[in-house]
């Protein structure tokens, strides 16, 4: 089964949420999931855009409010399979309430965080993922705040499956994404997802310095 859609991204050439969404489309189209029974709930920035790429279900929300859409859709039928996908911005700024809960609720969704260190949309601000000291249009001298560690916030929180993926390496992007739908529970899957504009040699800094948990 398909998941194209009509409309073309609009996303700059080369940018990692590419990978993302191919990863998704595959592993959808792999499990033998009907359109029809899929929704997309997206939210604010670049990532926001995914709901129109897929070709199933989908609704584009306000900022930071991806799972309380999505969690409202799960919970009015059983019977589909949600994914919801948002920015670091959008996820682990105004959206980080709700996530701290959505691990605790436990309510069977995905949810795929496209985290690149930086809000891309509006041009290269910090973002709550940024490294202590990173130079941005609202931090030129660098910003104060040590970084937010989603994955230590899940597993606090009591997030039953927790998993981080690398955007340009999409092969284990779909096994980690196949893990997390399959998953009778809240799924988080942060996606390491340079920026190729606002965090320049972002690709080159996480190849060096990623590896496979699995083989270490």
């Amino acid at each position: 089964m398909s998941f194209d859609s009509l409309v073309r991204p609009s996303w700059c050439p080369g940018c990692g949420n590419f990978g993302i969404l191919a990863a998704a489309k595959n592993v959808l189209s792999s499990l033998n999931l009907r359109p029809e029974n899929v929704v997309v709930v997206s939210g604010i920035g670049c990532s926001g855009k995914i709901s129109h790429f897929i070709g199933c279900y989908g609704f584009e929300g306000l900022h930071g409010r991806v799972l309380p859409v999505a969690s409202g859709v799960k919970l009015a039928n059983h019977g589909l399979t949600v994914l919801g996908f948002a920015g670091d911005g959008d996820a682990y700024g105004i959206g980080m309430g709700h996530f701290i809960h959505a691990c605790r609720r436990n309510i069977d969704l995905t949810y795929v965080v496209h985290n690149n260190g930086v809000y891309a949309l509006t041009t290269g601000q910090y973002s709550p993922t940024s490294p202590e000291g990173f130079v941005s249009k609202s931090s030129p001298f660098g910003s104060l705040e040590k970084p937010v560690n989603p994955i230590a916030l899940a597993l606090s929180a009591g997030c039953g499956f927790v998993a981080r993926a690398f955007a340009f390496d999409v092969k284990h992007l779909e096994k980690v994404l196949a893990e997390a739908i399959r998953f009778r529970g809240f799924a988080f899957v942060d996606v390491l997802q340079p920026c190729i504009i606002w965090r320049k040699g972002g690709v080159q800094f996480f190849k060096e310095r990623i590896y496979d948990l699995q083989e270490s």
